[in-house]
């Protein structure tokens, strides 16, 4: 019979849940799920190779509740377990202070520090976050869910009321399922070969969220199958590194917009104009690009 603990999570400064879990499309892939009405991000988490259902939600201004489930009441070890795992996915040890002095000087962005954004959900793992960066990359945000969908549905362990997403040996599988089942077309041998590769040990978690200079980072990213310099902007934007501005289609056409412009503005001028912002550069630039998300924005000069 599913049991249940419960605890708070302090938040920092300004942090507003919903804001942090819309930043960018990951709440809406498995094993995320938000409910609108009452407030409440669900999520799988796996600790000590079990799957517990975590509902997180913001009942008092400055800190989270929290409410882990599982087969069996979680005991205090796996509480704090699943405590800083959910800091690691909101990024509330992240130290945004250089970026918030910078944005202060900025109209269009002086509602960052106000309202602690900045904060980009991640996934507990680096391995579901670049399983998942992989199926976005030539495609459409719908077959993104789709493929994210079939994965987890067909190799992702069950817990109570929730499915976690698979691990890198339960993604151990032929390139058949993952283009014929998974549907992730010419992406299966990426793929399998990144599920291989963590399985193994050959890349591991650590490796990836270790202090290192941006240009390390870059090349142990670009010598992922499958990673081009966007999805590889976009997953040092997950990992904590804002040097690059991942630059695509979206982001040239945003910027474009934004300015009132028929055509975007040459990489160069877009580079020029963030930075300003150092190594936030990539940060200051999301953030603008997707304010209207959450009621503001305005251009930067």
């Amino acid at each position: 019979m599913p049991a249940a603990a419960t605890t708070t999570i302090p938040t920092p400064k300004g942090y507003e849940l919903r804001l942090g879990l819309f930043g960018h499309g990951w709440i809406e892939l498995p094993t995320n799920t938000w409910d609108e009405d009452s407030g409440i991000w669900a999520t799988a988490l796996r600790l000590n190779e079990r799957i517990y259902r975590a509902d997180i939600s913001s009942r008092k201004r400055g800190q989270l509740q929290l409410e882990l489930t599982g087969q069996r009441r979680p005991g205090r070890a796996v509480v704090a377990a699943a405590v800083a795992a959910i800091r690691h996915m909101l990024r509330f040890d992240d130290d945004l202070a250089e970026f918030y002095a910078a944005c202060r000087d900025e109209p269009g962005l002086a509602w960052v520090p106000r309202r602690g954004a900045g904060r980009l959900l991640r996934s507990q793992s680096v391995f579901e976050d670049l399983m998942k960066l992989l199926f976005t990359t030539n495609t459409t945000w719908a077959g993104t869910v789709a493929m994210t969908r079939n994965l987890a549905d067909h190799r992702g362990p069950e817990g109570p009321n929730v499915r976690a997403f698979p691990n890198p040996a339960e993604c151990l599988a032929s390139e058949s399922f993952y283009r014929d089942t998974v549907r992730t077309g010419y992406r299966a041998t990426a793929a399998r070969e990144l599920a291989k590769a963590f399985a193994g040990g050959e890349l591991d978690d650590a490796t990836f969220l270790a202090p290192q200079p941006t240009d390390q980072l870059r090349q142990r990213l670009l010598g992922l199958r499958g990673f081009g310099p966007y999805a590889v902007g976009q997953a040092m934007r997950l990992l904590g590194h804002y040097d690059d501005l991942a630059l695509d289609s979206w982001c040239r056409a945003r910027l474009a917009q934004l300015a009132g412009r028929k055509k975007p503005a040459s990489d160069r001028t877009i580079e020029r104009r963030y930075a300003r912002f150092g190594r936030f550069a990539g940060l200051a630039l999301w953030l603008e690009l997707t304010a209207e998300w959450h009621g503001e924005g305005r251009m930067l000069a």
